[in-house]
């Protein structure tokens, strides 16, 4: 039955059905409260994140992948002289980010109130930059160590918004920053792919250590 099936995930993910309601519910109101600052975002980012990739065809050319049915007529005209009749991808269509968006899960950001922050922050930043279809998001949480929670091949959606808001207690004792960027470094090369451009965004109270 349905009800047993969800008992059953419930023992294998640790996480209980109403908790999960719960996180889904929150990040709806975080992306809420966010909305109008992620849509200013991705405007803002629309003039500084350039496309990269050409994926859009434009001519003219001896040679390519597709006729300009434009140039057809002129080309017949001229007696099959005036042959730059060819389109191409050599427009920038495309946008080939690959940004990690890292958010200090330590315990100092409940104690300062900064948890909230970084939260609205995140959510900012995702749904922004996913609207802008930058490329590839990932995020991970720092503190004693670094965890890549959302992967950066997935698409960022409202579950993995819920994901996130599950996996981020801000409890970790200690807030390693030199292991954080060394991670994170480590994370884009290992996970990222082949892409155009690296980013990353730290989201911090800014209490570290000094390592």
């Amino acid at each position: 039955s349905l009800e047993s099936q969800m008992l059953q995930d419930e023992q294998v993910s640790g996480i209980s059905t109403a908790e999960a309601a719960e996180a889904r519910s929150r990040w709806l109101q975080i992306q809420g409260e966010t909305h109008n600052l992620s849509r200013r975002l991705c405007e803002k980012l629309r003039l500084v994140m350039e496309p990269l990739v050409a994926s859009k065809l434009r001519g003219d050319y001896r040679s390519g992948k597709r006729i300009n049915m434009k140039r057809v007529i002129g080309y017949i005209a001229s007696g099959y002289r005036k042959d730059k009749i060819w389109l191409r991808r050599t427009k920038p269509a495309k946008r080939d980010y690959r940004v990690l968006l890292a958010v200090d899960d330590s315990e100092s950001m409940k104690k300062s109130g900064a948890g909230e922050m970084a939260l609205r922050a995140m959510a900012t930043l995702a749904v922004g930059m996913n609207q802008l279809e930058i490329g590839e998001l990932g995020v991970a949480s720092f503190g004693e160590d670094m965890k890549l929670l959302h992967p950066f091949h997935l698409p960022f959606t409202s579950e993995s918004g819920a994901d996130m808001v599950m996996n981020f207690g801000f409890d970790q004792q200690r807030t390693r920053t030199a292991l954080c960027v060394e991670s994170a470094i480590a994370s884009l090369d290992t996970f990222g792919g082949q892409s155009s451009m690296q980013l990353v965004f730290l989201i911090s109270d800014g209490r570290i250590e000094r390592d």
